[in-house]
């Protein structure tokens, strides 16, 4: 009874964040291929339109400031995957495949009204990028993988893959054994866990990482795992020798989740991908150093899509830091004030010299005294 309570005040306190961080958005959703509802919000006007693709287990709240630096120019959709709050419970829950995710996210893009659009994926979403490429390659403009990988998440042995897959079907049809660790997981004691686990501790704020375990808290984990599993076993290998589109690879170098050897190799499938290490990133680089992602992203956006970007205003984030920019040197002028006072001084004490100068006398008059 305490801990359902406990869970619901949890869960309430994630979705008036959400509400806070997104509050600029309209929220919309809209029928996939088999009925189900799929939540996305939408933001800004201008193009190119960028989609963010989340993780399984987890939705779009770490890049909120993705948002704020990118919507006054561009539009903008975040969306959440089937069975992830806020869309719908698929009937079947066998339907969540990374191949469905990718009909979700057409489904998304055609009610939003997009025809083309820059795909920035993030772990799982990486995975969803590469399969919408597949079949509609000529609605992707660019793509951008974020701590993703393309296919043998886990382990690149089959046996060990097909265990670890087999292991997560399990949990999925038998939830229950890790039920009683839902109140558990949004405990304070598992934000310095997870930084000495997994994330940055110097880089990572606390707010974000509660966010994300209210998150896990409101999650159906007979989905979750169900997810899971799909991310296991699904294999893009064969689209990457196939992408003509833009491609910027950005991954953390200390991310344990999707180790650098799959960027690596992405990077050199991939002909004429850019790609960006995050020195020191872990798993959760988006919140861990957003500001570096965001310049990266637009340096990219620029060279790549000089049409497009030229017209357009810079962005708030640049607005912002160019001003500080501007009032910094403002600032110091005005300090400056004080220092020219402080440059007198020298001229006072010359003043003040004056009487040194009739102490010199003084032997003078010794001397007349003498005579």
């Amino acid at each position: 009874m305490l801990h359902d309570m406990y869970i619901k005040n949890k869960i309430a306190e994630y979705d008036s964040r959400m509400s806070e961080l997104f509050a600029d958005c309209e929220e919309r959703s809209v029928r996939s291929f088999d009925g189900t509802h799929i939540a996305y919000r939408t933001v800004g006007e201008g193009g190119p339109a960028i989609v963010l693709c989340p993780g399984v287990f987890t939705t779009y709240m770490f890049f909120h400031y993705m948002k704020d630096y990118f919507s006054p120019r561009h539009k903008m959709i975040f969306w959440d995957y089937r069975g992830h709050p806020d869309s719908d419970m698929p009937k079947d829950i066998c339907s969540f495949t990374i191949e469905n995710c990718a009909k979700d996210l057409k489904a998304v893009m055609d009610d939003a009204g997009v025809k083309e659009a820059i795909l920035i994926g993030f772990s799982m979403g990486v995975m969803t990028v590469l399969e919408f490429y597949k079949h509609h390659p000529g609605r992707v403009l660019g793509m951008v993988p974020i701590n993703g990988p393309y296919g043998h998440v886990f382990s690149e042995k089959a046996r060990v893959e097909k265990t670890i897959t087999g292991a997560l079907e399990f949990m999925s049809d038998n939830p229950w054994l890790v039920e009683w660790f839902r109140p558990v997981i949004v405990l304070p004691i598992n934000i310095p866990i997870a930084k000495r686990v997994e994330l940055n501790p110097t880089m990572l704020a606390a707010e974000e990482m509660k966010l994300y375990f209210e998150y896990v808290t409101k999650m159906d984990w007979h989905l979750g795992f169900k997810a899971l599993a799909a991310m296991s076993s699904y294999d893009g290998e064969d689209v990457l020798d196939r992408v003509k589109v833009p491609t910027l690879l950005i991954c953390g170098t200390k991310d344990s989740w999707t180790p650098k050897r799959i960027a690596d190799e992405m990077h050199r499938r991939i002909k004429g991908s850019e790609y960006t290490k995050i020195p020191g990133g872990s798993h959760a680089t988006p919140a861990e150093n957003p500001d570096m992602i965001n310049f990266r992203i637009d340096l990219w956006l620029r060279t790549h899509f000089p049409e497009e970007m030229e017209c357009k205003p810079m962005s708030m984030a640049l607005d912002e830091q160019a001003a500080k920019t501007v009032e910094k040197p403002g600032k110091k002028a005005a300090a400056k004030k004080p220092a020219k006072k402080a440059a007198r001084k020298p001229g006072k004490k010359a003043a003040a010299k004056k009487p040194a100068k009739k102490a010199a006398r003084k032997p003078g008059k010794k001397a007349a005294a003498r005579v």
